[in-house]
C-alpha cells in the first residue's frame, strides 16, 4: 500500500502538468479564438438569444463576447502556467458549472448548429462540444484537490503581472478586431481571394438559412428568404454540386441577381457594405461621398450594398445622406461574412479582395487634400499585427520567466550560504 502511495506520489505532478497545459490551452484557445472575431462571436450571442426570445442590440452583445472571451483566455493563461493555483481552478470550475448544462442543453435541443466555442477558427458538433466540456470537468476536479500541491513556473510575486500581461495582449486583439478587422480572417473572403468565383462544374456549399417567427422555424434558401418579420436564427452550408461556384448573390432593385454585373474581374472596384441599416451612423455617409467623389476622380468603381432586408429603408438612407452611388441589396449574413462592422468598406482589385476594414478606422480628413493611391494606403496588414503582438507577448512572458528564475537562484544562493555559515558558527560554538 505504501509503494503504491509513493507512486502517486510521483506521478501527481506530472499529471498535474498535463492537466493544466490540457485544460489551460483550451481556455486559451476558446478565447483567443473568439477574441479575434469578437464581431462573429457577438453574431453567435445574437442567435443564442433570438431562439430563446431575449431582446438585445449589438453593443451589449460585443461586451459579453469581449468579457467572456477575455476571462477564458485570462483564466486560460494563469491555469496553464500555474499561477493562482487555488483561485484560477475555481474561476474554472465556475464557468464550467455553467458550461457543462449549457452546453448539454445545446446537445438536446440543437437550438444552433454550432455553439461557437472556438468562432470561425473550428467547428465542432454540439454532442462533441458536450463530451469536451465533461473531460474539462473531470480534469478541473483532480485539479482543486493537487493543483495547489505542485509549483507553477513564476513566482507567486509575479502571478498578477501574467494575468495583466494576457489580459492587455487579449483585449488589444479583441479592441483592433472590433474597430478595424478581425487579425485573422477564418471566413471564407479572405484578403487575396476572389469575391466571386467564374462558372465551374464542380462541388461547393449551398446555404440554407433558419429564421423563426412567433415560435415557428423554418429553413429557406437564399432565393427564398423570408421577410423582415422573421428573425434570423442560424446560417447551415451544406455541400452540393452545381454550375456556378459562386456563394454570393447581389440583387438590384428590381430583385435582379445582377452579381457578375457589379463584380467586375477588370478593375478597380470600393464596396460599403452596411448589414443593418439601424446600426449604421447616418453621420458617416459625409465620409462615404467623400470617398464616392474621389473614386470617381481616378476611375474607381463605387457601389454599396445593403442587407435586402432593409430594403424598405434605403430610399431613406439614399435621401438622407443625398447618395449617388448606386446601391444594391445582398443576404445580410453574407455581408457579415465577406466583412466586420456596422458599416465596412472593400477594396477589390480584378475581383481580388485587397483590404477590408470598418468606414470607422479611415481617417475622416483623408480626402480633404487627396493624393494618388489612398486607397492603396489604407491597407490593414492584420496578419503582421497578430504576429507582432503575439510575439511581443510571448517573449514579456519569457523574459518574465528567465528574471524570476534567476530572482530563485539568487535567493537560494544566499540562502545556503547563510546556512552553511550557521552551521560553521555552531560548530566553533560548541567546540
Amino acid at each position: 500500500m505504501s509503494k503504491l502511495l509513493h507512486i502517486n506520489s510521483r506521478l501527481m505532478p506530472y499529471a498535474t502538468w498535463m492537466l493544466r497545459i490540457l485544460i489551460g490551452g483550451t481556455f486559451i484557445l476558446s478565447g483567443l479564438s473568439k477574441m479575434i472575431d469578437v464581431w462573429g462571436f457577438a453574431y453567435k450571442i445574437e442567435q443564442y438569444f433570438n431562439v430563446w426570445g431575449w431582446q438585445s442590440t449589438l453593443q451589449t452583445n460585443v461586451i459579453i463576447g469581449i468579457t467572456i472571451s477575455a476571462i477564458e483566455f485570462v483564466v486560460g493563461l494563469v491555469l496553464s502556467t500555474g499561477c493562482y493555483k487555488r483561485s484560477a481552478t475555481w474561476i474554472a470550475a465556475s464557468i464550467m458549472a455553467v458550461m457543462l448544462p449549457l452546453s448539454a442543453y445545446i446537445m438536446i435541443a440543437n437550438p444552433v448548429d454550432d455553439c461557437g466555442c472556438f468562432g470561425d477558427f473550428i467547428k465542432i458538433s454540439n454532442t462533441t462540444t458536450f463530451l469536451k466540456n465533461i473531460f474539462i470537468c473531470i480534469g478541473i476536479t483532480y485539479l482543486l484537490f493537487f493543483n495547489h500541491k505542485v509549483k507553477g513556473l513564476f513566482h507567486h510575486y509575479t502571478h498578477w503581472l501574467i494575468g495583466c500581461i494576457g489580459y492587455i495582449y487579449i483585449l488589444s486583439i479583441g479592441l483592433l478586431g472590433y474597430n478595424i478587422q478581425p487579425l485573422v480572417d477564418f471566413r471564407q473572403y479572405k484578403v487575396g481571394t476572389s469575391l466571386i468565383d467564374l462558372p465551374s462544374e464542380e462541388s461547393s456549399e449551398e446555404s440554407i438559412f433558419i429564421y423563426s417567427k412567433d415560435g415557428v422555424t423554418r429553413e429557406f434558401s437564399i432565393n427564398n428568404l423570408p421577410d423582415s418579420t422573421w428573425t434570423f436564427v442560424d446560417r447551415i452550408d451544406s455541400p452540393t454540386t452545381h454550375d456556378a461556384t459562386n456563394n454570393i448573390s447581389i440583387y438590384d432593385s428590381e430583385n435582379n441577381d445582377v452579381t457578375t454585373d457589379v463584380i467586375t474581374t477588370s478593375s478597380k472596384q470600393i464596396l460599403v457594405l452596411i448589414p443593418s441599416l439601424k446600426h449604421a451612423d447616418i453621420s458617416y455617409s459625409f465620409l462615404i461621398n467623400e470617398m464616392y467623389n474621389y473614386s470617381q476622380a481616378n476611375n474607381i468603381d463605387f457601389i454599396g450594398i445593403f442587407a435586402n432586408n432593409d430594403s424598405k429603408y434605403i430610399k431613406k438612407w439614399r435621401d438622407l445622406s443625398l447618395a449617388q452611388w448606386p446601391i444594391y441589396t445582398a443576404e445580410k449574413t453574407t455581408l457579415t461574412e465577406i466583412a466586420r462592422g456596422k458599416i465596412s468598406v472593400i477594396y477589390l482589385n480584378n475581383g481580388i479582395v485587397q483590404w477590408k476594414r470598418t468606414l470607422s478606422s479611415i481617417p475622416s480628413d483623408i480626402f480633404s487634400n487627396p493624393k494618388e493611391g489612398i486607397f492603396d494606403s489604407l491597407n490593414f496588414d492584420s496578419v503582421s499585427h497578430f504576429k507582432y503582438l503575439t510575439l511581443s507577448f510571448i517573449s514579456l512572458l519569457i523574459l518574465i520567466f528567465i528574471f524570476n528564475s534567476l530572482f530563485i537562484a539568487v535567493i537560494r544562493y544566499f540562502s545556503r550560504k547563510k546556512e552553511k555559515k550557521n552551521v560553521t558558527l555552531q560548530n566553533e560554538n560548541s567546540n
